[in-house]
């Protein structure tokens, strides 16, 4: 079967520093950090928070019913729908792809509580509203689709494998349209503390402006925590000509691996797998490549890591790329973070202009590559880059796009 040409054609975002794909792309290009003190809750460190009245033309009594998570995943694949111009027939249509590392861990944990007495009982059904596949089954129904609608727990990697699923189906001829993406919210004490016995958050600076998250950075010391959602809507190039939509870039190849060695610690060998497999995939040499969206956390270990697979895969040629993570803007959404930086660097490929490392500061001997320091760069001739996204226990997505 002759492969099809995937393009996307509309984004729906929410994050810490906007409420759709514009206004987060622009912030980031702006070198806005959207880190800093929850306004309701005392969580012991600066996370990113989404500000925004994500319950937003949802039913008051439906969205009580939903968790945080998945009332932020629909308000994202709400916006990309809108913004595609699907009709009803074709929404109906459209596979549903979605990744997120843990599901409503907020409504587990309150419903524990209340088994507890220790917060008052919620009307709500439980199971419906934690398991993984809420969101997934909640934007199909919204859609009223009769396709598939899978999805995917891959850690941090989630986002990006749904991406890159959504992308085979459409290439290999099993659908026409798809909407993928991940979505995360687990900002709440308890998952703090889990995350705190892991020792990869950043302890709060004295200084907020020299950042939380600081990736590739000499003083790094983690990650702050974030939630957040992007939701992108895939068609083949045909069926986007045919309604006369425009692409905003072509999702051009995807490459998974998975480390095998250890549940904790990143393998630059499995890295470097999954961004051969990637370029592989998509006929392109490396030296084509013209930005890496690296998934750089912001962890001592991570970042070396990331940046020795980046020098396995591109050689002698490394030092010149350009590489940034905007983690140090957004923070780390877990399963939401491989789509949303999809998205910023699909938008990267299409304006010829990336996002800055924020916070970053030289003097690690290993992570010595151009990670765009400070502000953003414009690429007036970028046509192709790719995004990283690697998981905890060892799942690697990598996703490379194309300038139309």
């Amino acid at each position: 079967m002759q492969k099809r040409t995937v393009v996307i054609t509309a984004m729906g975002l929410v994050t810490p520093v906007g409420s759709s794909a514009r206004e987060t792309f622009d912030a980031l290009v702006a070198g806005r950090c959207g880190i800093g003190q929850h306004p309701s809750l005392a969580l012991g460190r600066r996370v990113g928070y989404v500000d925004v009245d994500i319950s937003t033309g949802e039913h008051p009594a439906q969205a009580r019913q939903m968790d945080r998570v998945t009332l932020m995943a629909q308000y994202a694949a709400t916006q990309a729908i809108e913004r595609s111009g699907l009709d009803a027939e074709q929404q109906a249509r459209t596979g549903v792809f979605y990744g997120t590392g843990i599901g409503g861990v907020t409504t587990f944990n309150d419903a524990i509580e209340a088994y507890h007495q220790l917060i008052p009982k919620r009307p709500i059904l439980v199971v419906p509203a934690i398991m993984p596949h809420a969101a997934t089954a909640q934007i199909a129904q919204r859609l009223k689709s009769v396709a598939e609608a899978q999805t995917y727990a891959t850690a941090c990697s989630a986002g990006s494998v749904a991406i890159g699923e959504a992308f085979r189906r459409l290439r290999d001829g099993y659908l026409d349209v798809a909407i993928a993406g991940g979505a995360e919210s687990m900002l709440i004490p308890s998952i703090m503390a889990a995350w705190e016995q892991l020792r990869v958050l950043s302890p709060d600076p004295a200084d907020p402006d020299t950042g939380n998250c600081r990736p590739f950075s000499r003083r790094r010391a983690g990650f702050a925590l974030s939630e957040g959602a992007a939701m992108i809507v895939l068609e083949t190039l045909d069926h986007a000509r045919a309604r006369g939509a425009t692409p905003i870039a072509e999702v051009c190849g995807y490459g998974v691996s998975n480390d095998g060695t250890h549940p904790l610690r990143p393998d630059p060998g499995g890295q470097t797998l999954a961004m051969r497999r990637c370029l592989d995939d998509a006929g392109i040499d490396p030296a084509q490549v013209g930005y890496v969206n690296a998934h750089a956390t912001g962890t001592h270990v991570g970042d070396r890591i990331e940046t020795q697979a980046i020098k396995q895969v591109f050689g002698a040629r490394a030092g010149a790329l350009p590489v940034s993570s905007i983690k140090g803007a957004v923070g780390h959404m877990i399963g939401a973070a491989g789509a949303v930086e999809a998205a910023v660097t699909a938008m990267s490929v299409q304006q010829g202009i990336v996002p800055p490392t924020l916070f970053y500061e030289a003097g690690d001997a290993i992570c010595d590559l151009d990670y765009v320091p400070g502000r953003a760069r414009e690429l007036p001739e970028l046509s192709v880059a790719i995004s990283n996204s690697f998981g905890m226990g060892g799942n690697n997505s990598v996703l490379a796009f194309r300038r139309l």
